[in-house]
């Protein structure tokens, strides 16, 4: 049967296994999916954008044939016909048979070169203007061209370059020659100019005319993104979501831009996206039944055990897990844990209740060093004023120190309320006030809310007393601050209690025997209270840096607590000493 077992439970491990594999085997199809899909998009659009720019270069080539035809047109209208010349001639009927000759020119050569919309001839001379169209052009069309031929040929003389101008409510490529008060232009609508048989390729770009000033005139092919003519677009090619590509035209005055949309790259690998999608469906619905298994069978029982073991850190050793496991193995750590407690109840009683006696015995210790430092004072007092004479006095200090016994013999060391605290200490100054009158000053600012704070027993007592005993001088007043109110430290709530003074402040080996982390007191016995009690805060709480003290300038000194709510050792406070 214990052979059975063993093979049940090795088999029972292998689960972890497989989870293992199939979560690795998940994570790499993730990778290959998303490398396949990255690999896919930029595949597509590196294809467009190398296909955008071979169509850009092909419909450019073709626009430059236009323009050089257009070229070649002009210059055998203007250099070489003689009838051209024959136009300035002073006899009208030279005048006349020459435009007959030169509209018969330009009828032949348009007709062979049907892209070309017009060609006007404009005489400031004699303000005459001949023209040419090669479509049905309206008359106020064609009324704009001459009246800006005739414009131009005032102009005398201006250098010929082809360029985009909009004349009346059309939009032109235009190229003029004018010399000596005539012109001669060539006009090719944008729209006639664009058009091309080349654009049956470009149904998934877009290609747009622009100027020198990157104005937009003209555009063919699939438009995605809006624009105005004869302004520049209003964003970028990032911001429109599309890549470019540019051609340049007539020197620079024209330019070709060809943009391809990101909507479209991701059109062309759609398919492939829906197959990876359905692939990643059905991955979703089995990870969604798997990670119920898991949930059901191992992480389940898992973090019932977790809590378990949180239970056992939090101290809470009277925890046993009830819960019914199907797994053997869970069933194994289930009953190990149970019996783990049973063993540590066991174990750990007898080392608990030791350390418990060894604390308290070591504030008993903490509380013995102390006392005898308040009592020793006290009796100097006592004796000096009896040197003096002062039996009234010696009378009203023996009835506060009755007080201040009966607060201070209490059975071990525990804590008390802050204003119980204060009030000692206020009493404790009507005691000192009868030895060093009018050397002292002290003012108590304390937060109401806090009055009720449970703080260690003697605390502010016996930074008072070390305050009487190293910075009282009856030569000169000390003044004394003891402040507390609620702080924030690290998240935590805690009091925080002041005690400072304008004294001379601490001297430099006292800083330094205090910050040292031995637990022993100075040889000579000096500041033994400082050090007291901060050992007695750290057995209290637990915890190391709650009492600090530190020099201020100019001068003086102070002294910090950060006291917690609760203080994790408390001995028992037992019935006060009767003193009557």
């Amino acid at each position: 049967m214990g052979r059975n077992m063993k093979k049940k439970n090795k088999n029972k491990s292998l689960v972890s296994q497989t989870v293992y594999m199939l979560v690795i085997q998940s994570v790499l199809l993730a990778i290959v999916v998303v490398t396949y899909i990255c690999v896919s998009y930029y595949t597509v659009l590196e294809n467009m954008q190398a296909n955008s720019k071979n169509l850009l270069q092909l419909y450019g080539k073709e626009l430059e044939n236009k323009l050089e035809n257009a070229d070649m047109l002009l210059e055998r209208l203007i250099y070489k016909n003689n009838d051209y010349d024959m136009l300035q001639s002073e006899k009208e009927t030279e005048r006349y048979y020459a435009s007959v000759a030169i509209k018969n020119f330009i009828q032949e050569q348009i007709t062979y070169d049907q892209y070309v919309d017009a060609v006007v001839i404009g005489d400031s001379t004699y303000g005459s203007c001949l023209d040419y169209e090669n479509s049905d052009m309206a008359y106020q069309e064609r009324e704009d061209l001459r009246q800006y031929a005739l414009e131009r040929a005032k102009e005398g003389s201006a250098k010929a370059e082809w360029m985009i101008v909009r004349i009346g409510l059309h939009n032109y490529v235009s190229k003029m020659y004018v010399w000596q008060g005539r012109s001669a232009g060539i006009f090719i609508s944008v729209d006639h100019f664009m058009d091309n048989a080349t654009k049956k390729n470009l149904q998934k770009i877009s290609i747009l005319l622009k100027d020198g000033q990157q104005k937009v005139w003209g555009a063919c092919g699939k438009q995605e993104f809006s624009y105005e003519i004869g302004k520049e677009l209003q964003a970028t090619p990032q911001n429109m979501g599309v890549y470019k590509n540019d051609y340049t035209l007539a020197d620079g005055k024209m330019q070709l831009s060809a943009y391809v949309s990101k909507s479209q790259v991701v059109g062309q690998i759609r398919w492939n996206m829906i197959l990876v999608l359905f692939v990643i469906l059905i991955l979703a619905g089995f990870s969604v039944f798997f990670i119920n298994f898991l949930r059901r069978e191992m992480l389940a029982p898992m973090g019932h055990m977790q809590r378990s073991m949180e239970q056992m850190q939090t101290g809470n050793r009277e925890y046993r897990i009830t819960k019914e496991f199907e797994s053997s193995e869970f069933i194994v750590l289930k009953d190990t844990f149970n019996r783990l407690m049973d063993e540590i109840m066991k174990l750990k009683i007898q080392s608990y209740e030791k350390q418990i006696d060894l604390q308290e015995t070591e504030l008993k210790c903490m509380k013995l060093q102390i006392r005898p430092h308040f009592f020793l004072n006290a009796m100097t007092t006592i004796s000096s004023l009896s040197q003096q004479g002062k039996n009234k006095e010696i009378e009203n200090y023996i009835s506060a120190l009755s007080k201040n016994i009966r607060y201070m013999f209490r059975a071990g060391l525990h804590t008390v309320s802050l204003q119980e605290e204060v009030t000692h200490v206020e009493n404790y100054f009507e005691m000192q006030e009868l030895k060093y009158p009018g050397c002292v000053f002290y003012y108590i600012d304390i937060d109401p809310e806090v009055r009720e704070w449970k703080i260690p027993q003697m605390i502010i007592h016996t930074i008072i007393e070390n305050e009487y005993k190293y910075a009282v001088n009856i030569n000169q007043m000390l003044t004394i601050l003891i402040k507390a109110s609620k702080a924030d430290v690290n998240g935590e709530e805690m009091l925080c209690l002041e005690v400072e003074d304008d004294g001379a402040g601490y001297p430099k080996e006292v800083l330094q025997f205090f910050e040292n982390q031995e637990n022993t007191i100075s040889k000579t016995g000096e500041r033994v209270g400082l050090k007291s009690v901060k050992r007695m805060m750290e057995l209290m709480y637990e915890r190391e840096g709650l009492f600090t003290i530190s020099n201020i300038e100019p001068h003086g000194c102070k002294n910090t607590f950060r006291i917690p709510v609760h203080a994790v050792q408390e001995m028992k406070e037992q019935k006060q000493i009767k003193m009557d």
